[in-house]
């Protein structure tokens, strides 16, 4: 029997297991939980709707959730940029969402496949606002908006401002063209409030 193998999960740096290290680059056993800085999203369009969806993504955040929007382009296509959190005096935000037009022949054919009951199985958690007024608001303007979804996986039924002050949190899945109502992408999104 030999006892002297070398076993590198034995072997820590710091208290960490060297092939974490090794692998996620962390080498303090104490991290900050920060989140990720930004996620992109590719939205499958047409020629013909190239330059013109992410603008009306932007238009989407800024309308129900006052988030500080932008819509750049990189030599590729347009992004549409959605801040969340702080922005420093550089213009860059504590966290972001990037949604990259792609042009594509047939746009369904590229989109995850999702259900009127599940949408496509991924979501978001975003807080909103600085205060409970600012959660109020965006709440209303969901609302009115006509935004509101349940997942049937959860047991929270929220509809109205109301039942979404008292839990803290709704969802919808549709990001909408705000002047047509025609869904532009699909994604989960869970509405926290700060307090």
């Amino acid at each position: 029997n030999n006892n002297n193998n070398n076993n590198s999960s034995s072997e820590e740096q710091d208290g960490i297991p060297t092939e974490i290290v090794q692998q996620y680059g962390i080498s303090t056993p104490q991290t900050t939980c920060q989140g990720m800085d930004f996620i992109e999203f590719f939205v499958y369009v047409t020629k013909e709707d190239a330059g013109t969806t992410a603008e009306k993504i932007a238009r989407f955040y800024d309308f129900f959730l006052d988030a500080t929007t932008s819509v750049v382009n990189d030599g590729k296509s347009d992004i549409a940029i959605i801040a969340f959190g702080k922005i420093d005096d550089f213009g860059r935000a504590e966290q972001s969402m990037l949604f990259r037009e792609v042009v594509v022949d047939n746009p369904q054919f590229h989109q995850a496949v999702h259900s009127d009951d599940l949408g496509t199985g991924h979501h978001i958690a975003i807080y909103v606002g600085n205060c409970d007024e600012d959660y109020k608001v965006a709440a209303s303007n969901c609302v009115d908006g006509g935004l509101l979804w349940v997942n049937p996986q959860f047991e929270d039924k929220v509809l109205d401002v109301d039942s979404a002050m008292e839990c803290k949190q709704f969802r919808f899945k549709n990001i909408v063209d705000i002047e047509t109502g025609e869904t532009l992408y699909v994604l989960e999104h869970e509405i926290r409030s700060i307090s």
